[in-house]
C-alpha cells in the first residue's frame, strides 16, 4: 500500500478531542454574564460591568454549543469504532492502519478512541510486542514502572528506550523482548 494513494482518504476531518475545556470557558463566560446582572440589580460599579457584562450571554451559549458539539462528534467516532470491531467479532489480530483505512479515520485519532473505550471497559485489545498489531479481545492489565516520568507533549525525535525495561511513552513495565510496547502500542 502507498501512503500517497491513501493520502487523502480520510473521512473525519474533526479531530477527537476532550470537551471539559470548552464547557470551561463557556462557564466562566456565564459566571461573569451573571455576575453582571448581579452588579446591574445592586447598583455596584466593578470595571464597568453591569453595563457590558450581560453580553457575554451570547458567546456562553455558542460555546456551550461547542461543547456538545463536541461531544456529539467523540461519540459518532466511538460509534464508528466499535462498529469495525465488532464486524471482527471483537477478537483477531489487525494492523492499525488497515482498520484506520477502512473507517477512514486517521491512525492516531483511531488510537485515542480505541484507548478511551478500552479504559471504559468498553473494548479489550493489547499490541503484539513484535510485529506492533492489535491484538482484539486481549485484555492487558497496565503495569506502572517506578522509575517512568512522562515525556513531553511535543517530541522533535523518539526517545531513547536501550536499556529500559518499560515503555518511554506510557510507562508500561515490559516483561518480554519486543519492538512494541503491548500497552499503547508505541515502537520501542
Amino acid at each position: 500500500m502507498s501512503q500517497d494513494k491513501y493520502k487523502h482518504r480520510y473521512y473525519y476531518k474533526e479531530s477527537y478531542e476532550a470537551a471539559i475545556g470548552t464547557f470551561a470557558v463557556a462557564i466562566v463566560f456565564l459566571f461573569v454574564a451573571i455576575l453582571s446582572l448581579f452588579f446591574l440589580a445592586f447598583n455596584i460599579s466593578f470595571i464597568g460591568l453591569s453595563g457590558w457584562g450581560y453580553w457575554l450571554f451570547i458567546p456562553a451559549f455558542f460555546i456551550f454549543i461547542g461543547g456538545f458539539e463536541q461531544l456529539y462528534r467523540n461519540y459518532k467516532y466511538k460509534q464508528v469504532v466499535k462498529n469495525a470491531v465488532a464486524q471482527r467479532n471483537f477478537q483477531g489480530t489487525y494492523k492499525l492502519e488497515h482498520i484506520a483505512l477502512e473507517i477512514g479515520m486517521k491512525p492516531g485519532v483511531l488510537l485515542r478512541v480505541l484507548l478511551d473505550l478500552r479504559n471504559r471497559g468498553i473494548l479489550k485489545y493489547s499490541f503484539d510486542a513484535e510485529s506492533g498489531q492489535i491484538i482484539l479481545g486481549q485484555p492487558i492489565t497496565y503495569t506502572p514502572a517506578t522509575e517512568y516520568i512522562a515525556p513531553p507533549k511535543k517530541m522533535d525525535e523518539p526517545l531513547p528506550t536501550e536499556g529500559k525495561n518499560y515503555c518511554v511513552y506510557c510507562g508500561h513495565k515490559i516483561e518480554s523482548s519486543g519492538n512494541f510496547c503491548p500497552n499503547c502500542g508505541s515502537n520501542l
